[in-house]
């Protein structure tokens, strides 16, 4: 059996849903025939996903020690085989145990909490004696010097170390030193550009008029992110971004809209949550559309379904241009073939973008105001047949590789 952690299906987030997707899909085609996934649920389950049959067991950092899926209790019982812990037991009889981080969680700059997490979960693996494989993720930076030291505790501890970035190749060669190896310390890229598209079962009448094949007018995608729009002045200082995000993808859209008559704009959340929360890109989105008033009559449209990962993706295939800080809503796009400008709030868009070598389509929010933002957009979408071309020539090589990637940590995992 093989464990997976920190790619919980049930957040919400479709990034760190098309994370958990694509190593299941992946490794199932591979032969693991017996998968668990940690998710926010309780005890042991089991649920059929479109490639097979998949475990499921409650991990959660929350203080109702007294039972079993809570992460500190579930980390005293890994040692003695898990007790009446699910996740325990699941953890201590797995042939490997695969952590993601969430893609870009294994560091200090989301809390004390996140980071506690972080950290609980892969020191189960340790403690059960089970070998830890760290998937393609984002390291660091860690503003503690507590911090930092246990994480390279870890990191020295583990079976293998897979990243998708240059800068966090260069963070585990320098913390490593000695240790490091380059055998077990990896670099690849970001396991979701494999992630599977499967089409919804049903859509709205417009929606699916607007995806199909015999449409005339091209669709530009937009995700208006919920984190960065939906208390702007609060995430402009969390991130430095150079404007309010949400006057920077209002300008995006306008200009879009102004630049071609016949553009339809879709708006495509990838972070399901209600709309009184602050992470829910609906919200951001419905937001949108009212301060566009009527520029927005018949022409600009949101994603209300609540789709998964692999049936955004499907969506995210079928357009004419996508953009957006919604990193793994970009990835969706790109590796489907669809010119895309990714939208970058923190160094990790770009990493991503650069190991895919198409690092010169990132536009940091940190830099650019609303208007050099809209402009750079425009820019973008009238040369989408030009990207289009670009990315048909390195899409091969990039699923190429990431299968390669696949291939070797089945391989790592027992597999």
């Amino acid at each position: 059996m093989i464990t997976l952690l920190n790619a919980a299906p049930d957040t919400g987030n479709q990034g760190v849903s098309a994370l958990c997707h694509s190593v299941l899909a992946g490794l199932t085609k591979r032969g693991a025939d017996a998968v668990t996934v940690a998710d926010h649920g309780r005890g042991h389950r089991q649920s059929e996903w479109s490639y097979g049959t998949v475990n499921l067991v409650g991990l959660t950092h929350h203080r109702r020690f007294w039972r079993g899926d809570s992460l500190r209790t579930a980390l005293s019982m890994v040692r003695f085989g898990g007790g009446y812990s699910a996740s325990a037991r699941a953890i201590s009889r797995s042939k490997a145990v695969l952590d993601i981080s969430g893609g870009d969680s294994f560091t200090d700059i989301y809390g004390v909490k996140r980071f506690e997490a972080m950290v609980l979960t892969k020191r189960m693996a340790l403690a059960a004696g089970v070998p830890l494989i760290l998937l393609p993720q984002k390291l660091g930076p860690f503003h503690d010097s507590k911090n930092l030291n246990t994480a390279i505790d870890i990191l020295k501890q583990a079976s293998a170390v897979w990243v998708r970035d240059a800068h966090s190749l260069a963070f585990l060669q320098e913390q490593l030193g000695a240790y490091f190896d380059p055998q077990k310390h990896r670099l690849g890229v970001d396991v979701a550009v494999a992630l599977p598209e499967r089409a919804p079962e049903i859509l709205s009448g417009k929606l699916s008029h607007w995806l199909s094949p015999r449409r005339n007018f091209p669709i530009a995608g937009l995700n208006v992110s919920g984190l960065l729009c939906n208390a702007p002045n609060e995430a402009q200082r969390r991130f430095r971004l150079a404007e309010r995000h949400d006057r920077q993808i209002e300008a995006t859209a306008r200009e879009l809209l102004f630049a071609d008559p016949n553009v339809r704009l879709l708006l495509v959340p990838h972070v399901h949550k209600p709309e009184t929360e602050i992470e829910s890109d609906l919200a951001a989105a419905r937001r949108l559309i009212k301060r566009l008033g009527s520029l927005a009559d018949g022409r600009v449209l949101a994603v209300t379904e609540q789709l998964d990962a692999m049936q955004l993706k499907w969506i995210l295939a079928r357009l004419d241009w996508f953009s957006g800080a919604r990193m793994h809503a970009t990835i969706g796009a790109f590796s489907s073939g669809v010119p895309t400008l990714g939208l970058g709030y923190t160094d990790k868009a770009q990493g991503v973008f650069d190991e895919c070598g198409i690092g010169a389509d990132v536009a940091d929010l940190r830099d650019m105001d609303a208007t050099a933002l809209s402009k750079r957009a425009v820019e973008s979408f009238k040369v989408r047949g030009h990207m289009r071309e670009d990315l048909r020539a390195r899409l091969d090589s990039i699923r190429a590789r990431a299968a390669d990637e696949m291939d070797c940590i089945a391989s790592q995992a027992g597999i």
